[in-house]
C-alpha cells in the first residue's frame, strides 16, 4: 500500500483521492468496501439502466451477506459456506477455478499484485495464485478465520475466532507478530490513511490501535456497550474512525421505544404519526437530545466514533439503532472525493418510505467530522402532488428501501448515495433529490425468484418454490447478520443476494 500523505480531512485533492482508491486501481474490487479505510466509495457508478451480464447460482452451497465479489485482473471472486472459493471471467462469468477448504468461507477475500487471500473456518488462511487457484503458501491458525484480509504493502493482516490477531508476510506466509484479544475477532481490520496503523476490534468490545510494522498497540478503547461488533469494518475518514456495535436491548423493543420518545418529544398531534414536519432549527435540537440520551444512556449507544491519533471520544453522534435483526448498524461511507461522510439515523422528522412494515422515522443524513451533526438528506416528490405533506408517500415500495428493523447497507459515488437491501440497490441523485433502482427488487432474490414471484408462507409460497426447483427463505436475502454492497470495477456492477452472484454492465 502507497503511505499517504497527512492532510487535512475534507481537501479536494485529486492525488489524495487516486491514493485512497488501493494500488490496483479503479478498474478493480480488491478489497472489502473497495479500499482498506472501508470507505464503500465508487470512483463512479454506470450511468444510465444496467441489465444482467451473467449470473450464477451458488444457493445449494450459500454465500456469506457480509462477502462482497471482489474483481481484479478481469477475474471475479467468492467463497460459500459449503468451503469453496470460486473464479469466474468478469466479463462473461465463465467458471475458471474452485479451491476446496474444509470450512465455511463467511467473508470476503483480498487481491494484491497477481495473488488472492482469504481465510476459512478449517483455521487455513490462504494465498492462492489469483490466475489458477494453485496454493502459494497456508497459514494455520488456532481458530477459524470469519473476517476479510487486510493487506497493506508486505503484510497481510486478519483475526481469528481465538481472539489472535496476525500479521504475515504477504509472500511468504511466515507470522511477523500477533496481538491476543480476549474474545474472538469477527470485524475485518481496516488501514489508517497513513498506512502506519491498522484498527480492529475484538467480541471482547474492544476498537485497538496497532502499529503495523510491530504490532505495539497505539490505543486500545473502552469496553463498548452492546453484544457484539461483528461482521463489519471499522470505517477510516482522517482522523476519525466509526465502528458500529448491536443493542443489549432486543432489538424491535429498542425501536419502538425509540419511535415513541422521538414523536412524544415533538407534540405533534397529526394522524400520521411517522412523518412529522420539521425546521433545521428542530432536527439541531432533536440530535442534541439524542445525543445527551445516549450519554445518559451508554448500554443503547451502537454507533461510535474515535480519533486515529489517540482513541479519544470526539463527539457522541445522535445515531440511533437501525440495525435490523439484533445486529451491528451498517457502517458510513465516505466519499472520497469531496469528504463527505453519509449515514442512516433515525429522526421523527425524517421523510423516507419503504412500505407498510417499515419502522418509522427511518433516514439517511451527511455527518459533519467536526460537530457530529447530521444533516438530514431529503428526496423530490411527484410534480403532480406538490403540495403533500413532508413524508407523503412518493416512491414505489422498494425503489429505495431503507427498514429499520432489516439489513441494508450504504455505499456511495460523486453525486449519488447507494443503498443495498436485500435483492435491491436503490440510488438517490444528491443534487435533485430524485430516488430510483439500479436493479432488482425487495423480496425477490435479485428479481428472480422468492416472495415477490412465489407469495409469502401463508400462501403457499414455500411449496410454489419447492416445486420450481428454486429457494425459498435463503438466509441472505433477508436480514442477515450484516449486508454487503455492491462491487464495482470496469464498468461493470456485481452483488450477491439470495446466494446468487449477479454482473450488470450498462445497456448499450
Amino acid at each position: 500500500m502507497v503511505r499517504l500523505p497527512r492532510v487535512a480531512f475534507g481537501v479536494r485533492w485529486p492525488v489524495l483521492l487516486l491514493l485512497l482508491l488501493h494500488c490496483a486501481g479503479a478498474a478493480d474490487w480488491p478489497t472489502f468496501r473497495g479500499d482498506l479505510q472501508r470507505s464503500g466509495f465508487y470512483e463512479s457508478f454506470p450511468a444510465g439502466k444496467l441489465r444482467l451480464a451473467w449470473r450464477k447460482e451458488l444457493w445449494r452451497e450459500l454465500t456469506g451477506p457480509r462477502a462482497e465479489v471482489i474483481v481484479a485482473d478481469g477475474r471475479a471472486f467468492l467463497g460459500t459456506y459449503a468451503g469453496r472459493m470460486y473464479a469466474w471471467d468478469a466479463a462473461t462469468g465463465e467458471p475458471l477455478w474452485s479451491v476446496e477448504t474444509r470450512g465455511p468461507i463467511g467473508h470476503s477475500s483480498a487481491y494484491a499484485d497477481g495473488f488472492l487471500y482469504f481465510g476459512s473456518m478449517d483455521r487455513r488462511f490462504r494465498c492462492v495464485d489469483a490466475a489458477t487457484g494453485k496454493e502459494r503458501w497456508s497459514f494455520e491458525a488456532a481458530e477459524g478465520i470469519w473476517v476479510a484480509p487486510c493487506i497493506a504493502g508486505k503484510l497481510v493482516f486478519f483475526g481469528d475466532c481465538s481472539g489472535i490477531f496476525h500479521a504475515l508476510a504477504a509472500e511468504t506466509g511466515e507470522e511477523r507478530w500477533q496481538c491476543k484479544t480476549r474474545r474472538p475477532i469477527l470485524t475485518t481490520a481496516s488501514m489508517t490513511e497513513d498506512g502506519r496503523r491498522v484498527i480492529f476490534a475484538s467480541e471482547d468490545m474492544v476498537v485497538r490501535c496497532l502499529d503495523v510494522q510491530d504490532g505495539k498497540v497505539q490505543w486500545e478503547s473502552p469496553k463498548l456497550p452492546g453484544l457484539s461488533v461483528r461482521d463489519y469494518a471499522p470505517v477510516v475518514a482522517g482522523d476519525l474512525v466509526f465502528l458500529t456495535t448491536n443493542p443489549v436491548k432486543d432489538f424491535h423493543a429498542i425501536l419502538e421505544e425509540h419511535q415513541r420518545m422521538l414523536v412524544e418529544r415533538t407534540g405533534w398531534s397529526g394522524k400520521d404519526q411517522r412523518y412529522i414536519p420539521g425546521t433545521a432549527d428542530d432536527v439541531s435540537r432533536e440530535q442534541e437530545f439524542i445525543a445527551e440520551y445516549l450519554k445518559a444512556h451508554r448500554e443503547e449507544q451502537t454507533f461510535h466514533v474515535f480519533r486515529v491519533s489517540d482513541g479519544s471520544v470526539p463527539f457522541i453522534a445522535p445515531i440511533l439503532y437501525t440495525g435490523g435483526l439484533h445486529n451491528p448498524p451498517t457502517p458510513p461511507c465516505v466519499n472520497r472525493a469531496t469528504g463527505e461522510i453519509f449515514v442512516q439515523l433515525r429522526s421523527a422528522y425524517g421523510t423516507w418510505d419503504g412500505g407498510g412494515e417499515v419502522r418509522p422515522s427511518t433516514c439517511f443524513g451527511k455527518l459533519d467530522p467536526k460537530t457530529g451533526k447530521v444533516a438530514l438528506l431529503t428526496h423530490s416528490y411527484p410534480s403532480k402532488e406538490p403540495d403533500r405533506p413532508p413524508g407523503a408517500k412518493d416512491t414505489p415500495w422498494g425503489t429505495f428501501a431503507y427498514i429499520g428493523d432489516e439489513t441494508q447497507a450504504l455505499s456511495c459515488a460523486p453525486g449519488l448515495l447507494l443503498s443495498n437491501h436485500q435483492g435491491n440497490l436503490g440510488h438517490l441523485e444528491l443534487a435533485t433529490g430524485k430516488l430510483s433502482s439500479a436493479f432488482g427488487k425487495r423480496d425477490s432474490y435479485g428479481g428472480f425468484y422468492g416472495p415477490a414471484a412465489f407469495g409469502w408462507e401463508d400462501k403457499g409460497g414455500l411449496e410454489k418454490a419447492a416445486a420450481a426447483n428454486q429457494p425459498y427463505g435463503v438466509v441472505n436475502e433477508w436480514h442477515g447478520p450484516a449486508r454487503s454492497i455492491a462491487s464495482v470495477a470496469g464498468g461493470r456492477v456485481y452483488y450477491h443476494t439470495g446466494a446468487q452472484v449477479l454482473c450488470f454492465e450498462p445497456e448499450k
